[in-house]
């Protein structure tokens, strides 16, 4: 009866184990340029990137695990997005990037002035500070609901990558960014 009961609950474990695993692998890791590229032509319409950043990156960014993306969901995501080091806290060049390819017409501060506690990071807290009371968010949302669906996140990461804004993502636009936003 005991080699069953531990049987039962080493199977049960496995279980979860694998349930857990299933669930927090919801895309395609490491998706390379011609993952996008559907139709092979060297560039990215906005209808491929939507199709496959949304299949495998959206949910990442839904914290709330609902049908949107509202304001802190998407807050949060940006923050993790351009904190490449993973650390939690944004550096100087990390803000930069950011405020370049981003926001930069959203936010007039400069990093000194978001790092309040002066310890030469911006935490999450700074960061979202900064940004609630102004347009960034609102500018995503195409059709002014107040939150964003998947098309449209996908469709704002599309347009930060089309530097050229050509209507597509090239080769040399993809590799820009392929670390900064595909690493949430």
């Amino acid at each position: 009866m005991e080699k069953l009961k531990f049987n039962l609950k080493s199977t049960l474990l496995s279980l979860i184990v694998i349930v857990i695993s299933f669930m927090s692998c919801n895309r395609q890791e490491n998706l390379t340029f011609q993952d996008f590229d559907k139709n092979d032509d060297t560039k990215i319409d906005l209808m491929e990137f939507q199709q496959v950043f949304t299949a495998n990156y959206y949910d990442d960014w839904n914290l709330q695990d609902d049908l949107y993306l509202d304001d802190e969901d998407f807050l949060t995501g940006t923050y993790q997005a351009f904190d490449v080091d993973d650390d939690e806290q944004l550096t100087e060049q990390e803000w930069m990037e950011g405020l370049r390819y981003s926001y930069g017409h959203h936010v007039v501060t400069d990093f000194d002035d978001l790092d309040a506690d002066a310890d030469d990071f911006i935490s999450y807290d700074e960061y979202e500070e900064a940004l609630i009371n102004t347009s960034y968010y609102a500018s995503w949302d195409i059709d002014n609901d107040n939150h964003l669906s998947e098309k449209e996140l996908a469709a704002g990461i599309f347009y930060v990558w089309d530097i050229n804004q050509s209507d597509f993502i090239e080769p040399d636009e993809y590799e820009k960014f392929d670390y900064y936003y595909l690493d949430i």
